[in-house]
């Protein structure tokens, strides 16, 4: 009987710890922009700096990518925040 509940009990703690990251990501508004210039060594932080000044709410950058757009040198970023609900 103990070895039944312990099971139990073994997969109930696994599937809530399972399951908290998947929450986690589903409470965050992700944003894609175009800023000028190139990625180079601190994409990332240039991204997030470019997406505070169009909201202060911003606080995570996931990639940087350079392109080429009309002949200009452009970085893609793709930056998030946490949230209830998105815009």
């Amino acid at each position: 009987m103990k070895s039944h509940i312990l099971f139990i009990f073994s997969c109930v703690i696994l599937l809530l710890v399972l399951s908290y990251p998947e929450e986690a990501k589903a409470n965050r508004c992700h944003r894609t922009a175009y800023f000028p210039g190139r990625c180079e060594d601190v994409g990332r932080t240039s991204c997030l700096m470019d997406f505070k000044t169009l909201d202060p709410r911003f606080d995570q950058c996931s990639r940087c990518e350079n392109h080429k757009i009309n002949g200009k040198q452009e970085r893609r970023c793709h930056c998030s925040f946490a949230a209830k609900s998105c815009f």
